[in-house]
């Protein structure tokens, strides 16, 4: 099965090239460096997170402007500069603790997301999400208006990064003059179980291999949790699924207000799971390969011994919270810091169907 979706998701990319030409387009890039020995001494673990990221990058058909500017300098005139210094923040994915990105720039088209492995308790299987920012002012000079200056620096900063949603906004005041900087996609971060038994040690090889299925080649094996599906679901959290400002303003209740989703559904009523980070528990869609029915990849919940692949419903929301061209197939000096929090979310096996429910994680 997993075979043909490969294939189909490179007739898509060919058929692309063909029809529309060969744009760059937004990417996802995983990035090991806080691996702690997992991923390079488990090679098939390693490629079915590629492969789940592979099969996200070939919807993800839209452009990400360059980040050059790290630090973002507003002329007022009259002398006045103001500088806004931006800085990421994700959570170390081996350790959960926090870490501080000074250097903003970022390559056209590039999300990075951090990976790893993390001791989880009870049925939770991963966690993901989108990273944080902040921002430090400092450099205020001259006798000119602050409001210009700030407004200079707004109209030429880069971290919108001109599509993808809207992750969060950075906001405040210099002098009583306010500022707005809304941020787009730039990095996140996502981490799997290594306790599977829940004793609260770190699993050994053997106990990570009798209760992970890490063949994305190969079938589920039954009374196992697959770690393509897992990976494939804590990647679009850290995208902004469930957890970006975008998302939230389309969220009301268990309600979807996102015309994509709901002129493919039918309706966005009652689809939003209670904890507001995932499509409802149970909602069905079809697989963008082969059009069969398969429950959504984002709902709280994965069952042992099956694995999930992109579903038409997964790809119209990915169009709803601003990747406006995700397609399953072709279509023709005083410092201060302010802090901005990203979201994050978990994802729970299921045994025999028997519905969980999901856990917020909190994403710093």
């Amino acid at each position: 099965m997993h075979r043909f979706y490969r294939a189909s998701a490179a007739l898509f990319a060919v058929l692309a090239a063909i029809l529309f030409g060969t744009p760059a387009s937004a990417e996802i890039v995983l990035d090991y460096t806080h691996d702690t020995g997992f991923f390079s001494s488990n090679a098939t673990a390693k490629a079915a997170l590629e492969a789940a990221a592979s099969d996200i990058n070939a919807v993800l058909n839209l452009n990400l402007d360059a980040i050059t500017d790290d630090t973002v300098t507003g002329n007022g005139g009259g002398g006045t500069v103001l500088n806004f210094d931006f800085r990421y923040q994700y959570t170390n994915p081996a350790t959960g603790a926090s870490v501080t990105v000074n250097d903003t720039t970022t390559p056209a088209n590039e999300i990075r997301i951090y990976v790893g492995m993390r001791n989880l308790t009870g049925s939770t299987l991963g966690q993901g999400g989108s990273g944080g920012s902040g921002i430090a002012i400092g450099g205020v000079s001259g006798s000119g208006p602050i409001s210009a200056a700030i407004a200079d620096a707004q109209a030429s900063y880069q971290h919108r990064r001109n599509e993808g949603p809207v992750i969060g906004t950075l906001s405040g005041n210099v002098s009583g003059n306010s500022f707005s900087f809304e941020m787009g996609p730039a990095l996140g971060n996502l981490w799997f179980d290594q306790d599977t038994n829940n004793d609260g040690a770190t699993d050994s090889a053997a106990v990570l291999n009798a209760n992970w299925h890490f063949d994305h080649t190969t079938s589920v094996a039954a009374g196992k949790d697959d770690f393509y599906s897992v990976a494939l679901h804590e990647m679009l959290h850290s995208i902004g699924f469930g957890g970006s400002e975008t998302w939230d303003d389309l969220v009301s209740g268990t309600d979807w207000l996102g015309s994509e989703v709901i002129d493919l559904n039918g309706t966005g009523t009652g689809i939003i799971d209670g904890g507001g980070a995932h499509f409802a528990a149970g909602l069905m869609s079809t697989r963008i390969t082969d059009g069969m029915a398969q429950e959504v990849v984002m709902d709280p919940t994965l069952t042992t011994g099956t694995r999930k692949y992109l579903t038409d419903l997964d790809v119209a929301l990915l169009r709803d919270i601003g990747y406006l061209n995700a397609s399953a197939v072709p279509e023709p000096s005083t410092w201060f810091a302010l802090a901005m929090i990203g979201g994050g979310a978990c994802y729970r096996r299921r045994r025999q169907r028997a519905k969980q429910s999901m856990e917020a994680a909190a994403d710093v």
